[in-house]
């Protein structure tokens, strides 16, 4: 389908600039821009709503106010900084990046696509990002938004977090992106996507760009190709709720490299078929070192879903003779059980005992 008006044009820019420079809202890593601003809001978004986000940016910035200070951090201070925004392993790798600037780049953050892509944790969005809205280099950064937009315009039958569909997304923005103003072009098609050229019911009569956009006159959630949705996965975990005598009970930690490393959990482990609750939970605490394991009745239980996985979690009281050592195991007071260290289902399993007068 031919577009009214080439794709190419600078009047593309024009117009999406013009919307943007009204339409644009307040959002608190706007309002002072530098590369440290700009590289913490990316990753507080990944995955993440400006709602939640903009209330938390800049407490999070007074505490780590550059990247020399978020990398001397360690792991308590970080996750209690990050509490409330998900996705734990954003932070971490935040820090790591953060590190790779004090070791190579004597506290700064790079200036260069090039260079920040190089640091540990920064993908081809991040590194567009920091590059074209701290810097002004002009060069593509495509998320999930973006995607969908150009998609859109250019027609696009394909999967922009893919590979060969991301090539033919950022393809499309060097014909579209002007030749000075890369970062406010970037952001201004991040802003179109999220409140015009939205998922479902996009707002093309409010389109600023609408006159060059192949999918305008076709239908739009048809752009860009999407992804099939793997079928979820109902699983039962069970954990052990063994009293330390003082309030508090014993938490184990996650180990290093898994999903939510570092937090703290109750023991236990997910099910197998037709595993009962006393099996996993006899085998999970000997593993650790506990002994004279007696099974009592289940405490509380929870739900919750992490990527597929549809997770019942039941918490059973349990006795037991604590190790005399372990590298894993520990007594967690009553504070730390509600505190930042510890996993969402954990904190979702004290509120349901307490809710059953337990």
């Amino acid at each position: 389908m031919d577009r009214s008006v080439s794709p190419t044009s600078a009047d593309f820019s024009i117009a999406l600039l013009s919307w943007f420079d009204a339409a644009r809202r307040d959002l608190p890593w706007r309002r002072t821009r530098t590369p440290w601003r700009t590289w913490v809001s990316e990753v507080m978004l990944q995955q993440t709503t400006v709602d939640t986000v903009a209330p938390r940016f800049e407490a999070f910035m007074e505490r780590f106010p550059s990247p020399r200070s978020l990398a001397a951090a360690d792991d308590d201070a970080i996750l209690a900084a990050w509490a409330g925004l998900g996705y734990y392993r954003r932070v971490r790798m935040l820090r790591d990046g953060a590190r790779a600037c004090v070791e190579r780049h004597r506290g700064d953050v790079p200036t260069t696509f090039a260079a920040l892509s190089e640091l540990p944790g920064v993908g081809p969005y991040t590194a567009g990002a920091i590059a074209s809205l701290a810097f002004d280099e002009a060069v593509p950064a495509v998320d999930g938004n973006v995607g969908r937009v150009v998609a859109r315009i250019a027609g696009l039958k394909v999967d922009p977090s893919k590979p060969a569909g991301r090539r033919s997304v950022e393809d499309e923005i060097r014909l579209l992106m002007p030749a000075t103003s890369a970062g406010a072009f970037n952001e201004a098609m991040i802003e179109l996507g999220a409140l015009v050229c939205r998922p479902t019911r996009p707002r093309c009569d409010a389109c600023p760009v609408r006159a060059f956009c192949v999918a305008a006159d076709d239908v739009p959630e048809d752009y860009p190709l999407k992804k099939a949705r793997p079928e979820s996965v109902a699983v039962s975990c069970v954990r052990a709720f063994v009293p330390t005598g003082d309030g508090g009970a014993w938490t184990v930690a996650i180990d290093e490299g898994a999903r939510l490393a570092g937090f703290r959990e109750f023991p236990g482990r997910w099910l197998a078929p037709g595993e009962s609750a006393e099996s996993a939970l006899r085998d999970a605490l000997a593993v650790l070192g506990f002994s004279s394991i007696t099974i009592d009745a289940e405490k509380a239980r929870c739900r919750h879903t992490i990527t597929r996985h549809r997770i019942t979690a039941i918490l059973h009281a349990v006795r037991a003779v604590a190790p005399p050592r372990s590298s894993t195991a520990k007594p967690s007071s009553f504070a730390e059980l509600s505190g930042p260290g510890v996993t969402t289902e954990t904190r979702k399993l004290i509120a349901a005992a307490a809710e059953a007068g337990l």
